[in-house]
Parts: C-alpha cells; structure tokens; sequence
C-alpha cells in the first residue's frame, strides 16, 4: 500500500464546501435592482439598475420594469434614496456605481391628492365672461414669480403681500392699456416657487415651517388664484416655469434626479392639469413646460425670451450682471437656442437690476417676494425690498415698463 496516497486521501475533506462558501455581492443589499407594484396596496418599489453617476432618470427605469406600462406609474417625489457601491472589476480596478431607491405609486393615484382633486372640482365650474376679441399684433404684459420659497420663515407674510400685490396688478394692467397694446399675458416662473425641506444651507432644517406636501399645495393655491384673476383680462397667456435649485429633490446637499424633477415644473405641470378641466380656461392659456432643460427660449410677439433662474451662472465674475453676461455669451459660442435671445430673465438673486447687455440685449434679475434670507444677507450683504417684476414685452424696442410691485 503507497502510504503518500493514503495521506494525501487523508488530507482531502470528504465535505463540498462549494454551497456554503460566501457568494460575492454583486449589488448593496436591499438595493438589488427591481421594480414591483402591489394591486392590492396600490403601491411599489423601484430600485435602479446600477448607474455611472450621481444623476437618474426615473421615466427610463420605471420603462426598463414595466414596459409599455411605465406610464402608469409615477415615483413619489422626496422618497429616493441613493447609495453608491465601489465594483472589483478585476486587475485593481475598481469603478463606483450609483443606485436609486424610491416608492411608486399609480400616476392616477398620484393626481389624487385632496386638494387637487378640490382644485379641479372648482375649475370645472369656472367661465370667462365672453367677449368679442381677436388676437391682433399686440404687446405681452410679463408677470416674473420668482423666489416665493414657500415652507420657510415668514411665508405668512409671503402670502400676503402676494394676495396684495394681485389687484395691484390688475390696476397696473388697466393703466398701461391707456398707452400700450397689451392682449397676451406671460406667466414667467422663474424658480424656487417653494423652499425645500433640507440640503441647500446649514441649518435649513430648523427654519422650515411647512413640510413638501404643503409647501406644494399652498404655492400652488397662490399661482393658481393669480391665473383665475388675470387670465379672463387677456387674449391669450402663456404660464412658462423653470426649475430652480430649491425645487431639486437633494441628499447629503447635492440634487440626485435629472433637471426636470424638479417641484418648480412639477407645480406647472399640476395647474395645468387643473385648468385643462375647464373649457373656458383651456381655450385661453398655454402652459411652456420644460422637459429637461436649466432655460427655455421661445418667441412672442417678435420677441425672443429666455427663462433661467440663474444658479447655473457660476463663472464670468462676482456679480450676478457679470456671470449673466459671461452665460449669454457662452451660449452665443454654442449656437444655442439662447444665443438670439432679446430678453434674459431671471431669479435666484433676491435682487432687482435691469441691464442692457450689449446688442439691445436686456437682462433683468427679479426680486424674491419671501421675507429676507439670513444665508442671502451673509453671502451677499443682504436683500433687496421684496416684491414682483413685471415688464411688457414686444414691438420695435421689445422691452418697456419694467417695473415692482410692492
């Protein structure tokens, strides 16, 4: 007998540890990618594929799980969470991925919020007083809502200076008809309609009156209310929002969805849907929704607009004139659809200035309607008298009447 064979007999285990050896991970635990909606409980979970950067699009993922019926599901915003996961691709190298995690509801279900439901109840039942006009080459008069940020101290006060700025309006509209053409109406959101809950500035948390839901359903009883009003005194209105920085949905300080899931576009998108119920009202105005995009151009009246709010003006200088300038003409190098712009508007600044940009170029900064920020008066020394910008757009000078309303 070759004893060297009966040790080396000895030495092998007589058990297959393979079952028992532990699996490499391949994703996070409990953010394995998946998709599921519950019939029962009209609810779900999406978790993402594994993704390459910090960014998601939640329209491609709820595609990728259910197919032809993505549209049927909506992923409920401010319930992301995001985790990243560093991958032994093998050789020492390591690559990081992203994963996404959120609650899903039925869009349906989604639109069904009580107040929105109210909303559009009410609007159903609303006329315009009918009467003989025709849209004749006129002026635009421009409404900027800009920088309300609803949920943070002192939106009280924001509310009220918004329910009176309201007749103030309409008597500046009926003023100006003496000496200006005026049959459109321009609703420019300018961004940060509502404040956020976290994620934009130290100790945000602790400043925060009204949490997402109601920071939504009261901004959205504000611009609602000024449509009702100032919509049966024109022709026609376009409502044209972008997104701001604090609309973005943040974690750990940095937005972690695409530029269009943003609460600023999403509150456009819910009046829209609101006002589509009523025939009167659908008749007369136009809602510029943007899909994923920082600024939207369009043309009115010979008069070519841009909308931005402004946080992506970084570079160019140290006030907010100069990195506008320095934008516009970075835009005009790219061959944008900025570039041929007449008339730039924006937010973000808390400040109102009025500049010619060069070229009969005007670039006009709104003022916040809020009550102050303490981060704003650190950073920039302080704020300017709160109130809203409003201008008319159109003819051979494209621009007049810039004016505040306080």
């Amino acid at each position: 007998m070759d004893s060297s064979n009966n040790l080396e007999n000895f030495k092998e285990s007589v058990y297959d540890r393979s079952p028992y050896k532990k699996k490499k991970r391949l994703h996070p635990q409990g953010f394995e990618p998946s998709g599921y909606f519950s019939e029962e409980k009209q609810t779900g979970e999406i978790v993402s594929s594994p993704q390459k950067s910090n960014n998601i699009d939640w329209n491609e993922q709820l595609e990728s799980y259910f197919g032809k019926d993505a549209h049927k599901y909506q992923v409920v915003p401010g319930t992301a969470e995001i985790r990243f996961w560093d991958n032994n691709m093998g050789s020492g190298n390591v690559e990081r991925f992203y994963y996404f995690k959120a609650k899903i509801v039925s869009s349906k279900k989604f639109m069904e919020d009580e107040d929105f439901r109210k909303l559009l109840n009410q609007t159903k039942k609303i006329k315009i007083p009918k009467k003989k006009t025709k849209l004749k080459k006129g002026k635009v008069y421009t409404v900027c809502i800009s920088d309300l940020q609803i949920g943070k101290e002192g939106t009280e006060q924001t509310v009220e200076r918004w329910m009176d700025s309201i007749p103030k309006i309409k008597d500046e509209i009926r003023e100006i008809r003496k000496t200006e053409p005026i049959n459109q109406l321009l609703l420019a959101g300018l961004g940060d309609i509502v404040e956020g809950c976290t994620g934009f500035y130290p100790m945000q948390e602790s400043s925060i009156i009204l949490d997402h839901r109601q920071q939504q359903k009261v901004a959205r009883r504000m611009v609602y209310t000024l449509i009702k009003e100032l919509v049966p005194m024109f022709d026609k209105t376009i409502a044209a929002f972008i997104a701001g920085n604090h609309g973005e949905y943040r974690k750990n300080g940095k937005a972690y969805t695409s530029f269009g899931d943003n609460k600023d576009v999403m509150l456009l998108e819910e009046l829209a849907e609101i006002f589509k119920e009523s025939p009167d009202y659908k008749k007369k105005i136009d809602f510029l929704v943007p899909e994923n995009d920082l600024s939207m151009t369009f043309e009115l009246q010979d008069t070519i607009i841009t909308l931005a709010h402004g946080h992506q003006m970084r570079s160019g200088g140290t006030n907010h004139q100069a990195k506008s300038k320095n934008w516009l003409a970075n835009q005009s190098l790219a061959r944008s659809m900025v570039a041929d712009t007449d008339v730039l508007l924006m937010g973000h600044f808390h400040s109102f200035s009025v500049f010619d940009a060069g070229g009969s170029r005007l670039i006009a900064t709104a003022p916040s309607l809020d009550s102050g920020s303490q981060w704003f008066d650190n950073v920039y020394g302080g704020n300017s008298s709160s109130g809203i910008m409003t201008l008319v757009l159109g003819g051979k000078e494209k621009w007049s009447k810039i004016n505040v309303i306080r």
